[in-house]
């Protein structure tokens, strides 16, 4: 180490000593020695990685992998701490001037903090910490609901409460060098989908209510597990398997630890999407009926399902469907009534079941179908020469469950949800069918090969923009937004323009960026597309939208930009 490393060193060292001996008690910590010790910190640990980058001795590269972890371990508490005083605090409700001068000054902890006198600048916490860390505000959220399982919760009247999980909160906060904070706080997580929403703040104590068949909480037996000082993977094999068998076994499971639910999961590749479909018993029964009448090729809708292609949108013939001799309208049965929010174990019988009625036998020209012995359908149905392979079972039951998506209900009264598709495609693509490519309304990514197929279907609502990413076949505007000046407004923006807003096309809220009322058109350059907070936000005149070249844009505050440019969101790009 060189003459100057050393005495940078030295000064650092000096630093830190003299601001943690001065501020040895928490009132002699104010908002100025807060920012400089951060600050010297983080550049001492900057010093240790850039001169210990080229080492050559294996006994020092052990202790900067060590100090990494420690230093990891570390700031996933202060992570998760600095998360329960921002709610514990009310930080959401600083004034914008307080914000603006904490970017660029240390805290004046001799004054109260300014707050806003009316509306609160954030609307929550988490909202907060999303802006200000430049963090996902899902994962601001989970911090928010980690502190108030592993830190501490407060009631309504602001007192602080013991933390959700006491066992879990102790491995926590104690620094054990065996073990990593980020484990129990995964851990956590686990346990709170399995445990109902915390609502001590409003006034209902929320308890753990996941027990082990021995009667003790499973949060106290997944802390002793952590500290066993078993292998990580042992340890996390077991944590599982406690939650899993405690949330599945009859007499310990909980109606919240058996939500049902629709989840997508994440984006492995652009040519196929995986989901989690998780129901009651009742309702997967009707599952099961729509995966038995796939497999019956002696129906048409089961014929149907066997060919391994994607059902065109708008043209299944409701009609021929409807004459399977063996009840194929069950197939296309409207969907089971919603059971309760939290589904017990063993599910009642459902009070409305769907009645199955017979409808009346419409008069067709009777198929081939109709004629075949049983046995024979396979080797006497003819098919179109195709280069897809057969359909295999739960591609038949996919193939079928896809015909009830694209199938136009026919009946008056029925409520089922229409699903549409948004496909956004430059004029260049058109053009060049065989190598271009577009994107879906929620942001999935089709090859070419995909494009075509959907270009093609009668639901596919194509919205065609130049090079300058000019909307082209929209018409003239009307004085309220109509639905297709919406879509127009979504196949422009995508979403909500605010940078780093994730809310998905269908919460999209639609902005006059000239107010109505002060003489503002209802056209497509006149319209922006914001979430419901962001929109919000607008009206008050906390953010600003601007045109700028035919798309709007967004001026933020200046605690979250300070230098005040006009931004898009590029997160569904």
């Amino acid at each position: 180490m060189n003459t100057t490393a050393g005495a940078t060193l030295t000064d650092l060292h000096a630093t830190l000593t003299e601001l943690t001996a001065a501020t040895g008690e928490p009132e002699n910590l104010t908002g100025e020695t807060l920012r400089t010790l951060a600050t010297t910190g983080t550049a001492l640990f900057t010093f240790l990685r850039l001169h210990l980058a080229d080492t050559t001795d294996p006994r020092l590269a052990l202790e900067l992998a060590t100090t990494g972890q420690h230093l990891e371990d570390e700031a996933a508490r202060i992570r998760v701490t600095g998360a329960d005083r921002l709610a514990a605090t009310n930080a959401h409700t600083l004034d914008e001037t307080e914000l603006d001068t904490l970017r660029t000054t240390a805290p004046d902890t001799s004054r109260q903090a300014h707050r806003c006198a009316g509306k609160a600048s954030f609307q929550t916490p988490a909202a907060l910490l999303a802006s200000w860390t430049h963090i996902p505000f899902g994962e601001a959220n989970k911090l928010i609901g980690d502190a108030s399982d592993l830190i501490s919760r407060r009631d309504m009247a602001g007192n602080q409460l013991p933390p959700r999980f006491e066992h879990l909160a102790t491995l926590f906060t104690t620094p054990d060098p065996a073990l990593h904070p980020a484990a129990v706080r995964e851990t956590s997580q686990k346990l709170a989908k399995r445990e109902p929403k915390d609502q001590t703040f409003d006034g209902l104590r929320t308890e753990p209510t996941l027990f082990h068949a021995d009667g003790r909480p499973v949060e106290e037996h997944a802390a002793n597990l952590l500290s066993a000082g078993q292998s990580v993977a042992e340890t996390n094999k077991q944590v599982k398997e406690l939650i899993t068998t405690a949330s599945t076994t009859a007499g310990t499971a909980t109606s919240s630890s058996l939500r049902r639910g629709f989840f997508p999961l994440p984006i492995k590749n652009e040519f196929t999407r995986e989901f989690l479909l998780r129901v009651t018993t009742v309702e997967g029964e009707y599952f099961d009926s729509l995966a038995a009448h796939a497999a019956n090729g002696r129906t048409r809708a089961g014929a149907q399902a066997r060919v391994n292609r994607p059902p065109q949108a708008g043209t299944v013939d409701e009609s021929a469907s409807a004459t399977d001799s063996s009840s194929a309208e069950q197939a296309t049965a409207e969907p089971a009534p919603a059971a309760a929010a939290e589904p017990t174990t063993t599910p009642e019988p459902q009070d409305e079941a769907p009645e199955q009625t017979t409808p009346a036998e419409p008069t067709v020209e009777p198929s081939i179908l109709d004629f075949l012995p049983e046995g024979a359908l396979e080797e006497a149905i003819w098919e179109p020469e195709t280069t897809e392979p057969p359909a295999t079972v739960p591609e038949r039951a996919l193939n079928a469950l896809m015909d009830l998506l694209t199938t136009i209900p026919t009946g008056g009264g029925s409520q089922r949800i229409r699903p549409e598709v948004l496909v956004h495609l430059k004029l260049e693509n058109l053009q060049d069918l065989a190598s271009g490519d577009a994107r879906t309304a929620h942001g999935v990514k089709l090859p070419p090969g995909d494009l075509r197929l959907l270009l093609c279907e009668a639901d596919i609502i194509p919205a065609v923009f130049n090079s300058k990413s000019e909307l082209l076949d929209y018409g003239r505007a009307q004085r309220l937004v109509p639905e297709k000046l919406k879509r127009a407004v979504l196949a422009r923006d995508h979403g909500c323009i605010v940078p780093g807003c994730t809310e998905p096309p269908e919460k999209i809220e639609f902005l006059h960026i000239d107010p109505w009322w002060m003489g503002g058109e209802t056209k497509l350059i006149n319209l922006s597309g914001l979430c419901r907070g962001a929109h919000m936000d607008a009206d008050s005149g906390r953010i600003k939208i601007v045109v700028i070249d035919g798309l709007p844009h967004v001026i933020l505050p200046k605690h979250i930009d300070p230098q005040q440019l006009p931004r898009r969101n590029t997160y569904w790009d």
